[in-house]
């Protein structure tokens, strides 16, 4: 998940520092599950049984679901109807850890769903997944071709990449609390490509 502040930082000039625009990027993700996503991994099969129509009756449900089903659950969506997926599975009173501090739910919520938007042939994987008690540790992966503006930054037509580890709390069969970490700043550089840092503009808040 990523924050507004990133957007601000995908479009530094270019005289800012290296390091100060890795502190400024870093600083801004709050964990993605950007990044986050997973393609081998359907809804769990105990979810589906819970009644003929699979996820949907996960939702009328959704208590019964183990933090391993919830998780994955979730994690699918970002192959499928991702609005869903989050309004389906994490809380509206979401507790969101972002490298600077606590982030906001809408800004996870809308730059994950920019990111999907600007990237052709989207997809996402989960490589592992572990669980503990009421949290479950996803390592995922996703990629695709740069096609559409993301964080004000235009098309590049180059294939862009985002791995990273998250870790969601579990309660009443929904994500409560999130903590995410990844490679962003390769990330931010493939987004832009060959494009000079100061003609990026900044996208709409």
């Amino acid at each position: 998940m990523i924050s507004r502040k990133i957007r601000k930082a995908a479009s530094a000039p270019a005289a800012t520092s290296a390091p100060q625009q890795r502190r400024k990027v870093i600083g801004a993700i709050a964990g993605l599950a950007v990044a986050a996503t997973l393609t081998g991994m359907a809804v769990p099969a105990a979810a589906q049984s819970q009644g003929p129509h699979g996820a949907a009756s996960a939702h009328a449900r959704p208590h019964h679901l183990s933090p391993r089903q919830v998780s994955s659950a979730f994690y699918a969506s970002y192959n499928g109807d991702l609005a869903a997926g989050f309004d389906r599975y994490i809380s509206k009173d979401l507790v969101l850890h972002g490298f600077d501090g606590p982030a906001k739910r809408e800004d996870w919520v809308q730059a994950d769903l920019a990111i999907k938007a600007g990237i052709t042939d989207y997809k996402m994987t989960v490589q592992d997944q572990i669980v503990e008690g009421d949290k479950a540790v996803t390592r995922w992966s996703f990629g695709g071709v740069h096609t559409g503006t993301i964080f004000g930054i235009p098309a590049s037509g180059h294939e862009v990449h985002l791995s990273g580890i998250s870790i969601d709390r579990v309660k009443h069969g929904q994500i409560v609390e999130h903590w995410s970490e990844g490679n962003f700043d390769r990330f931010l550089n493939e987004l832009r490509g060959g494009t000079p840092a100061n003609t990026v503009h900044r996208s709409t808040e």
